[in-house]
């Protein structure tokens, strides 16, 4: 059975709530609140710093193929901003 979007994203929340219980927290979870905005910011810039801060993050597959099921999804995921994520095939 194919997860739907919303049970996919509940299950990239749950894992991304796993690791930081674990002590290894996603890194768009580590920074200062006014910083978190880059994740899902409209501007291509600021995408492309919080998507390079993404690749030391322990989610960073997880989060990758969450984005890749779902393209259209706003903001950067694993590292690839939306731009990134709807140029691959």
């Amino acid at each position: 059975m194919t997860a739907t979007r919303a049970e996919a994203r509940a299950e990239l929340v749950a894992h991304l709530e796993r690791l930081g219980d674990a002590g290894h927290p996603a890194v768009c979870h580590t920074v200062p609140v006014t910083e978190r905005a880059a994740w899902t910011s409209d501007d291509p810039a600021e995408q492309r710093v919080a998507a390079d801060l993404c690749r030391p993050c322990p989610a960073l597959t997880a989060c990758r193929d969450y984005g890749r099921a779902y393209p259209k999804e706003r903001g950067v995921y694993g590292a690839e901003t939306e731009t990134d994520r709807r140029r691959k095939p």
